[in-house]
């Protein structure tokens, strides 16, 4: 969702065109998706690692 609604804005920012929009976002979204879904699955783990050894009291 996060993907869909950022690939919007950036399309909408960086070419101002409203006709046709919707097929130039969807085609934005496919692409940033198909990296960001990878990212999440490799970051997601280390940022919980992370997070864990900051907020575990020992």
């Amino acid at each position: 969702m996060m993907s869909l609604i950022v690939s919007g804005i950036s399309m909408l920012r960086a070419t101002e065109v409203w006709y046709g929009f919707f097929g130039l976002w969807m085609g934005a979204w496919l692409t940033s998706w198909a990296v960001a879904f990878p990212v999440v699955l490799f970051v997601a783990p280390l940022a919980r690692r992370m997070v864990t050894r900051i907020t575990v009291q020992r």
